[in-house]
């Protein structure tokens, strides 16, 4: 094999992108984003000047439902979004390491089977040599 040549495990390295990946990257990046606005919503609700109850933000009407302050609900926003990258980037690399060793596992395979022939043919030429020499000799 000369040095120009791609191998396969080369090639598979340099695959795309799959829908799945990029459906998880980009509701976890929806989700981070949601987070950090409710969180920036949450300071401005807090230090912006004015009567609570004039706020513009909602964050009293917020609160009153789900009983959590926008930072506290934008931070946990976050968290969530940061566990589903980490469970996405474990899925997707484990797929990607599974593809990969059965590509190694196969050109192993093919290496071995190509070798095992030029042995047969080796001794297939050494047995028609033998066989010729005893016949020459009789």
């Amino acid at each position: 094999m000369d040095n120009m040549t791609p191998t396969k495990i080369e090639e598979v390295s340099k695959k795309k992108l799959t829908k799945g990946e990029i459906v998880f990257i980009i509701l976890d990046g929806i989700l981070a984003l949601g987070g950090l606005t409710m969180i920036v919503l949450g300071f401005l609700a807090d230090y912006f000047p004015g009567k609570p109850s004039d706020n513009w933000t909602g964050q009293s009407g917020f609160m009153s439902v789900m009983h959590l302050s926008y930072r506290w609900f934008g931070v946990i926003l976050i968290v969530a979004a940061a566990i589903i990258a980490a469970f996405a980037l474990h899925l997707f690399a484990k797929k990607n390491d599974t593809d990969n060793e059965r590509a190694l596992r196969r050109a192993q395979r093919l290496k071995i089977i190509s070798e095992s022939q030029k042995v047969d043919e080796e001794q297939a030429a050494i047995e028609a040599q033998s066989s010729e020499a005893k016949a020459i000799a009789e």
